[in-house]
């Protein structure tokens, strides 16, 4: 199985994951989806610290005003 990327993401807009508030301008780290295998995403916090996993639509949501790749995505 391929090794997924983990990309780097700001919050625009405050929300709840995974127990955790995350506010504007935070970082999170967000593995990239894998629709073979259809395996949920890791999401990691700004020091890349395990938070939780998601599922693919979760992510999506997010990527629709909660969160935008970061300009140094790394």
């Amino acid at each position: 199985m391929p090794i997924r990327c983990i990309n780097k993401y700001s919050v625009i807009k405050r929300f709840s994951l995974g127990k955790r508030m995350y506010d504007q301008l935070e970082i999170i780290y967000i593995q990239e989806h894998d629709a073979l295998h259809e395996e949920p995403q890791k999401v990691f916090d700004s020091q890349k610290e395990y938070v939780t996993d998601i599922s693919a639509d979760i992510y999506k949501c997010l990527r629709k005003g909660f969160i935008v790749p970061s300009g140094d995505n790394q």
